[in-house]
């Protein structure tokens, strides 16, 4: 059974986690911290095409996991031979090893050193910096990489991280060596080295074992934010809105150690915050803790017409449009509902459907339709305003209207941090949370996109172009249908509040 770089980053979050999904993998489901693997997987394979073109005379492998593993042999035993020789000393694209062990990977570059006659390893991130936190730690994942390369019979140099700049803004062609910062992270590994490799004998430990303790696992010290995508096949008996949710490090662990995990059980005399004390209420009481006189008040500072407003967005780790940052996020869709004092409401959209001037296009539209008076409401205002501020950047011919539309933006949102909380919200003031609560009838799930990383992704396959007509079509309703009610649900939720 092998052990990948992958399967060591689940290892080092939960170690249980890692075996239920090897070693029974029908009862193991995908979560967030997999998805999330997925997606930087899928950004650093975009990412290392770029960082190819910096090593010219690479040689790129691909195949099968024995064809990958025969290549590799036959490329490094080059670099014995006279510098004449084809290929000899070439860099080589995702050089794969295997060790007897089980142990295995692939490294994005490895280029053999004339002078010093080792190998260096260059691992691709399409991060912009170095990351050492407990999901995703890029010295452990090249530790690695060195340890396995060298049980498999390769001297290995110097170790270097390639990710990107943050600073970089794109203006024509991309400028490679500005695009990509390099570090040399050699002292680094060799500090990590002893830890990692302890780590990976007790991770083919764990893994030549039939069975473990199934009745809980690593994370049930952790706070609910740091949790593999197992922990409730392994914690049954944790409620699904618990403490963990509420504490982390000793506060967590000294609940945890007294097998309190429902709110509701916290005892009185334990330290709070106020923010605490609310939840503890609520799930005590199970009722919900409304403010309607400060509700009243917040509502009635509000001005018509309303515009309920929301974006969808795109980005990547390389820039796609002149005058973008790494990830920073293109704006492709809006969703306006007008609300008149009357309670007449109109909607109005917008979905690009080609990269360039999509959002020049939108600013258009969405100028169309925003008057001069009126208060534009949003959900969680900081992407909003954020966007509007790159927006005026990009088009500075939209920067007046744009901070006028800034200066005139509620978040609807902060009325459910504190005037309006509810049991049923699991300490979550989110739009997908407080809607099947406030307004069961209306549900995402019933839509094809269900959420923002499904629309920036069916938005990106609308544009391909090996996309047929009709498909093109059925991801541009799905796509205006979820923004849609992202906007109608704030309206509703709005008319709710009113009532009160």
């Amino acid at each position: 059974m092998n052990l990948t770089k992958t399967d060591f980053k689940e290892y080092l979050l939960c170690k249980e986690g890692l075996w239920l999904k090897k070693k029974q993998p029908d009862d193991y489901t995908a979560g967030e911290f997999s998805l999330f693997l997925e997606k930087l997987i899928n950004d650093g394979y975009e990412v290392e095409e770029y960082v190819h073109r910096l090593f010219p005379d690479g040689v790129a492998l691909e195949g099968d996991e024995e064809s990958l593993l025969a290549d590799t042999k036959k490329l490094v035993e080059l670099a014995d031979k006279p510098t004449g020789t084809e290929c000899a000393s070439k860099p080589i694209f995702q050089a794969t090893f295997k060790t007897d062990e089980g142990l295995f990977v692939k490294i994005d570059i490895l280029n053999f050193n004339k002078e010093t006659r080792k190998w260096d390893i260059y691992e691709v991130k399409s991060s912009s910096d170095i990351k050492t936190d407990i999901k995703h730690n890029h010295i452990k994942d090249i530790t690695f990489q060195t340890i396995v390369a060298e049980r498999s019979g390769i001297s290995i140099g110097e170790s270097y991280i390639i990710h990107i700049n943050k600073k970089y803004k794109r203006e024509g062609e991309i400028d490679l060596r500005e695009l990509f910062v390099f570090v040399n992270v050699s002292d680094d590994v060799n500090t990590e080295r002893n830890v990692v490799e302890s780590e990976i004998k007790n991770a083919l430990l764990l893994l030549s074992q039939d069975k473990i303790p199934m009745d809980s696992c690593s994370c049930l010290y952790k706070s609910s934010a740091q949790r593999c995508d197992s922990f409730e096949f392994f914690n049954k008996g944790v409620p699904k809105y618990s403490v963990h949710n509420l504490f982390r490090g000793n506060k967590l662990r000294q609940l945890v150690d007294e097998s309190i995990f429902d709110i509701a059980d916290i005892p009185d005399d334990f330290k709070l915050t106020e923010k605490q004390e609310e939840q503890v209420t609520l799930q005590r009481t199970r009722k919900p803790l409304i403010d309607k006189n400060e509700i009243e008040e917040t509502l009635s500072s509000l001005k018509f017409p309303l515009y309920f407003l929301d974006y969808e967005t795109f980005g990547k780790p390389i820039p796609l449009l002149d005058g973008y940052k790494t990830n920073q996020q293109i704006v492709f869709q809006f969703s306006l509902h007008v609300l008149e004092s009357d309670g007449t409401l109109k909607h109005y959209e917008y979905l690009a459907e080609k990269m360039p001037d999509a959002t020049k296009t939108l600013l258009s539209v969405l100028k169309a339709h925003i008057g001069p008076v009126g208060s534009i409401i949003v959900w969680y205002e900081s992407f909003e305003k954020g966007r509007n501020k790159e927006l005026a950047e990009l088009h500075p011919e939209y920067k007046e209207f744009l901070e006028d539309v800034n200066n005139r933006i509620f978040d609807l949102m902060k009325v459910f941090k504190k005037d309006y909380l509810h049991p049923d919200f699991n300490g979550s003031a989110s739009i997908k949370n407080v809607l099947p609560v406030m307004l069961p009838e209306l549900s995402y799930k019933a839509l094809d996109i269900q959420n923002g990383t499904m629309a920036l992704t069916e938005w990106e396959r609308m544009l391909a172009e090996d996309t047929q007509d009709e498909d093109r079509k059925e991801i541009k309703k799905n796509l205006l249908e979820y923004c849609k009610l992202d906007t109608l649900a704030m309206v509703e939720i709005y008319k709710k509040l009113e009532e009160l």
